[in-house]
């Protein structure tokens, strides 16, 4: 799909001035599943084709309508596909791609689900591989997912680490003017003087909010002076904002999706917990400083979120586990605080940002081309 957070990454590679012509396919889905589309216009070209899924036991296999004839007929060079092998569209065009001898990218996440067990799993691996192995060159979000790629067969010469990132060159420039409306919504939400969390994503099954509910709730017994913020929306609206209205706590906001507008409430919150899978909200945390919970995102917590060094790790789906985690953080010294916030920064203004990114992305588009 077309997340509105990719918009300046493709089009920092469109308008990179190599020689090339740049187009984007995305699916668009045809149902809400708390990841929003982008509906504006773009710089660069793009043509969106109907999602549809499918599923056949613990896979889920995705198929967009037309794609496959317009690749055809738009006859690329080079195809960039995300690394998802459950994609038929992908496994047709990247199958074109090898027949007609083009170059062929997978960008690839590493992360899997783990639904599948035994001889499914073998099954999945030997899918996944005979796919992985097509590639010339496998852009990845992340350590683990280098590794994942590796363990699927791919050669560790044809991987290149592209660390996951956001666009932080705007947040740079209107620093002073986000850092102004955070305070704003630290008075409307009466948050000084309070250890404010904040959890950003859709409202889904796998992202665990009722999770967090939980702990929080547990730990409202114990502090008075914490307060929880979260943003999102998806299928699970309903059921999460019935769970808030039973807690009967008004320390916990529940603020809807935001999309253009929600680094003020990144800036004014202490700390960003993932409870369940999750990615670009740790990025997006870390740049104003904010250390983070989470135990198992999409892969790239690895390098982002180290332990009593950016953040916090507890064990997947663990209640005990969580509530420690954010207990810790309630607890930590100035200077404990200071410490992490400033190595969280540093991260994502160094290495997982888009800057970063489309050098990679450049780098191994030009490898691609040029060699045999």
């Amino acid at each position: 799909m077309l997340q509105p957070y990719r918009i300046t990454f493709y089009e920092k590679l469109a308008f990179a001035d190599l020689g090339y012509d740049l187009r984007v396919f995305h699916g668009i889905s045809a149902s809400e599943d708390g990841r929003p589309n982008y509906r504006g216009e773009t710089k660069f070209q793009n043509s969106g084709f109907s999602e549809h899924k499918y599923f056949i036991g613990p896979f889920k296999i995705v198929y967009n309508k037309g794609m496959y004839s317009e690749i055809r007929r738009y006859n690329p060079d080079l195809v960039i596909l995300q690394g998802i092998a459950g994609d038929i569209t992908n496994r047709l065009i990247v199958n074109w791609a090898t027949r007609k001898k083009k170059k062929i990218i997978l960008w690839t996440a590493g992360w899997d689900p783990g639904l599948a067990k035994g001889r499914l799993l073998s099954l999945k691996n030997h899918f996944v591989s005979t796919f992985f192995r097509k590639a010339s060159i496998h852009l990845t979000y992340g350590t683990r997912a280098s590794q994942y790629a590796e363990s699927m067969g791919v050669p560790s010469d044809n991987i290149k680490t592209c660390y996951n990132g956001i666009e932080i060159d705007h947040l740079i420039a209107e620093e002073k003017q986000i850092l102004d409306k955070s305070k704003e919504v630290i008075e409307r939400y009466k948050l000084e003087n309070h250890t404010t969390f904040l959890y950003v994503g859709g409202l889904i099954q796998e992202k665990r909010v009722d999770l967090l509910l939980t702990a929080f709730s547990v730990l409202r017994e114990k502090y008075s002076n914490i307060k929880l913020l979260i943003v999102g929306d998806g299928p699970l609206r309903d059921q999460t904002l019935k769970m808030i209205t039973e807690l009967d706590d008004k320390h916990i906001y529940y603020l809807g999706r935001i999309i253009e507008g929600v680094d003020p409430y990144f800036a004014a919150s202490d700390c960003l917990v993932l409870p369940g899978i999750g990615g670009l909200a740790l990025n997006q945390a870390m740049f104003w400083g904010l250390p983070c919970i989470v135990s198992e995102a999409d892969g790239t917590e690895d390098d982002l979120v180290i332990e009593n060094i950016s953040g916090y790790r507890f064990i997947k789906n663990n209640l005990e586990s969580l509530t420690d985690a954010i207990e810790r953080r309630i607890n930590a010294s100035p200077e404990e605080i200071t410490r992490l916030s400033g190595k969280s920064r540093e991260i994502v203004r160094t290495k997982s940002n888009v800057n970063n990114m489309v050098s990679v992305f450049l780098e191994g588009i030009k490898d691609c081309l040029n060699n045999p």
